[in-house]
């Protein structure tokens, strides 16, 4: 387990990025990545970086940089993407015991349906058949996968090439999947594929220590969307979560959140829209003064 209170510094703010927070690993396949923490382990990584440091919201964050606020030394924030129902169940009862504050990143249109994300679909799909053959429209990505090895090489080369193509529909492409490996229904798992609802993310944020933030509305990659898609994303989680709430959101990360998945043109609307600091997930710490359009990330794995 990485020592992640490692990245603390004294002059220098870390955001770290996690997902989801589950009692128990109950798959092989799914979740191989760990976006899900098993409690345990949140619970130890949470209260070592409390030890180590000292917690802050991005709240604090964006105060500091307007120089409003300041951060004390070996300043850190927690936050969560996609709106999966552990963090409220699991995640934040932690959290508010150990009186941490923290952001939670809402895709509104999981929350809406309570729907899958298109690499939960696939990672579904591929841990439902033993073997399969599988034919994909990316290079590479033809042949018979059975051992545990091929499973996970096949899944990291799909996340690769999704992530990096912009004329690729993420969830056509889970369709597709589906439709070779002949998964009509997908049994969702309570702990992985439960959104929180409406309800919930109102209760989270009622919380003085929580804070809500958006995270598009269908989590597509905000780059590679043309203007309406790109409004339409953007607004349309903002207004739902406006309705939610009864107040604006300030808060935002991109989706994905590498250098390749935001842009000038996804900043200017976000800002359009009221947004006053957005989260990549792009890899290292920050300095006051840095951009908060362009705040980088540790991912908690």
């Amino acid at each position: 387990m990485s020592n992640y209170s490692s990245f603390l510094h004294d002059n220098r703010f870390i955001i770290f990025l996690f997902h989801g927070v589950i009692p128990r690993q109950n798959h092989t396949i799914r979740n191989y990545t760990n976006k899900h923490l098993v409690l345990d382990r949140f619970v130890s990584i949470v209260r070592d970086l409390c030890s180590n440091g000292t917690p802050v919201s991005m709240t604090d964050i964006v105060g500091a940089n307007d120089n409003s606020t300041k951060l004390p030394d070996r300043a850190f924030a927690i936050t969560f993407d996609d709106g999966f129902e552990n963090n409220y169940s699991v995640a934040a009862p932690v959290l508010h015991a150990l009186g941490v504050p923290a952001t939670f990143y809402i895709t509104t249109g999981f929350v809406e349906s309570n729907t899958l994300s298109w690499i939960d679909i696939i990672e579904y799909a591929v841990e439902k058949r033993d073997k399969f053959h599988l034919a994909l429209p990316f290079d590479g990505l033809k042949g018979t996968y059975e051992t545990y090895e091929q499973k996970m090489e096949l899944l990291d080369q799909i996340r690769w090439s999704v992530k990096n193509g912009p004329h690729i529909d993420p969830y056509e492409i889970a369709h597709d999947v589906c439709k070779q490996l002949d998964i009509e229904m997908i049994e969702a798992d309570p702990d992985l594929d439960q959104k929180m609802n409406w309800e919930q993310v109102r209760e989270l944020s009622k919380n003085p220590l929580f804070t809500i933030g958006g995270h598009s509305h269908t989590h597509r990659i905000l780059a590679y969307l043309d203007q309406s898609e790109l409004e339409y994303e953007i607004t349309t989680s903002l207004e739902k979560l406006r309705t939610c709430l009864g107040a604006a959101v300030k808060h935002y990360s991109y989706p994905e959140g590498l250098a390749h998945c935001y842009s000038d043109r996804v900043v200017d609307e976000l800002r359009r829209c009221g947004v006053v600091c957005a989260l990549t997930a792009e890899h290292g710490m920050n300095s006051l003064g840095d951009d908060l359009f362009h705040l980088k990330r540790v991912i908690v794995v």
